[in-house]
């Protein structure tokens, strides 16, 4: 078996990679103790898509450099399974389980397979680019929609209790004290609320303010839950310490599919102006499209609008800032470039080709106002801004561009052939 020596080196850099994200010890203890679970915890639906596109290039890398299937399938097998035995009994603080073994060997067979069908996918004729551009325009929407209703609030279970400062693993206790805990005027004191509260059709609606009142004495920087409404398996609306900042969260219909739910944080909001005050009153709102996170007057606003999806998928905690809202931006560029990528192949010149190229217009058209405006208008959250519909036009635009270069360089390599065929058959006639 021959090998491509540059694909080879790639190969090698993405298992260093890989091995250095899965065999790097983790202080605590494992998250999921089950060793047969299937998508377990509160992010199992999430864990399993990242595994997959973890090792999606690996397998696209070592199938070009051997050109063939089974032995590189079977390197993404023998690479995911050395992996979960390492993580059973060496690695501290890993966890291991069938489902990533299966996983991680989906994501690699996956790679291999696109990377030994890749040419019919980067340059195809006329009639299946259409076909492919119209698929990836219709990808484009489902993602956008289902980043709107992922971003709807979650079911509200009938069975529901109200935590102060509770303990949670990875957690530490919360070194203040809450002195009052309240939604809409409805005090949720310790324990379980009453029914005829009406908490649940508050939660469910699109519009409600959760408030604490907490004394900041003897206040330590640290990650604590401070008060929070929850059901027996995971949390409805949790107010959290991190450091010195105040962060909101709501469950949302993207948990109930194990995904990440989204949240908003106030920097710096424990921090006090004035170093007398010892009460401070703190907020976590939803307000129709936008997630607030408030500390004494200060407020910080998420907008819930298509360009979350990245975040709902992110394998990552993270906190966004305006700086992490151009991933958002970035998130709708990459999602709209393959339809116009395919679409630069799809040429008018004559009638058939012309109806194409209309076909093609618009139904990327459509299906752009559907996933930016209609869904997410239906389902309350935020519509997309001037700068999100930049960015997803800007991203069939240059598909269009790099789509036409790349055909271009494939008609001027394929008329060079027929050339040469050409000078071939006179010199031998």
């Amino acid at each position: 078996m021959r090998l491509h020596r540059g694909w080879t080196i790639v190969s090698t850099g993405l298992l260093a990679v890989i091995l250095l994200a899965t065999l790097t010890p983790v202080p605590g203890t494992p998250v999921t103790a089950n060793f047969w679970c299937i998508a377990c915890g509160e992010l199992g639906a999430l864990d399993v898509t990242a595994n997959i596109v973890m090792f999606v290039p690996l397998g696209l890398a070592l199938g070009l450099a051997t050109g063939r299937r089974w032995p590189s399938v079977l390197a993404c097998v023998a690479v995911t399974l050395a992996i979960e035995l390492l993580q059973v009994r060496v690695v501290v603080g890993r966890d291991a389980s069938v489902s990533d073994l299966l996983a991680n060997s989906l994501g690699g067979w996956i790679g291999v397979e696109l990377a030994l069908r890749h040419r019919p996918v980067i340059r195809p004729s006329a009639p299946a680019a259409a076909w492919l551009a119209g698929a990836a325009a219709a990808m484009f929407a489902a993602v956008c929609a289902l980043t709107s209703f992922g971003l709807e609030p979650a079911a509200i279970p009938r069975s529901l209790w109200i935590q102060w400062a509770p303990p949670r693993p990875s957690y530490e206790p919360f070194t203040g004290r809450v002195l009052a805990f309240d939604v809409d005027g409805i005090d949720l004191p310790l324990g379980f609320p009453p029914a005829s509260s009406g908490l649940d059709r508050l939660l469910a609606g699109p519009q409600w303010q959760a408030t604490t009142t907490i004394s900041t004495e003897h206040l330590e920087p640290r990650r604590s839950v401070i008060a929070r409404i929850a059901e027996e398996y995971t949390v409805l609306v949790s107010v959290e310490q991190a450091g010195l900042d105040v962060v909101c969260r709501q469950k949302t219909r993207s948990s109930d599919f194990r995904f990440r739910s989204p949240k908003v944080t106030v920097r710096d909001g424990l921090a006090a102006g004035d170093e007398t005050v010892s009460v401070m009153k703190l907020a976590c709102a939803r307000r129709h499209a936008w997630l607030v996170a408030g500390a004494d007057g200060r407020e910080a606003r998420l907008r819930l609008s298509p360009a979350l999806g990245w975040y709902l998928m992110s394998p990552f905690d993270l906190t966004i800032t305006t700086t992490e809202a151009w991933v958002g931006l970035l998130w709708l560029l990459g999602l709209s470039f393959p339809a116009g990528y395919w679409a630069g192949f799809v040429r008018g010149h004559d009638a058939g080709g012309r109806r194409r190229v209309w076909l093609v217009t618009t139904t990327i058209g459509v299906a752009s106002l559907a996933g930016l405006s209609l869904v997410p208008g239906l389902t309350e959250t935020s519509t997309a801004n001037a700068l999100e519909w930049t960015a997803a036009v800007t991203g069939v635009l240059l598909g269009v561009v790099v789509g036409r270069a790349v055909a271009r360089r494939s008609g001027a390599s394929a008329q060079a052939m027929e050339d040469d065929a050409a000078r071939r058959d006179h010199l031998l006639a």
